[in-house]
């Protein structure tokens, strides 16, 4: 692992900051602080060229699927479910909860 040659300052900003934040706010800067850690890594960079190859892959999949005459008439009839769904009003709507997942509002 690197090490940070900046000034003390930048250390003392970041407790400072983290000490006034509410706990879910501090994981989240931790969350972030290690993926800028994983990010100076070799790792990444494997991983991303192996992201990279991976959606490339699946984009030419779905292109394939989605060509097909069948696959274009589900999305059509699902399209038209869920616009008669929404009019209807059968549909929630929905919001990020605390934890990151998805919730109905």
């Amino acid at each position: 692992m690197a090490t940070t040659s900046q000034s003390p300052t930048v250390e003392q900003t970041i407790i400072r900051i983290l000490r006034h934040l509410p706990p879910e706010r501090a994981r989240q800067l931790v969350d972030f602080a290690r993926f800028l850690e994983f990010q100076a890594t070799a790792r990444y960079t494997d991983w991303l060229e192996e992201t990279e190859e991976s959606i490339r892959a699946s984009e030419e999949k779905w292109d394939q699927l989605l060509a097909e005459p069948a696959a274009k008439n589900l999305l059509r009839d699902m399209a038209r479910e869920a616009r008669e769904e929404y009019q209807a009003g059968h549909t929630t709507d929905i919001e990020i909860a605390d934890d990151g997942r998805l919730t109905s509002a």
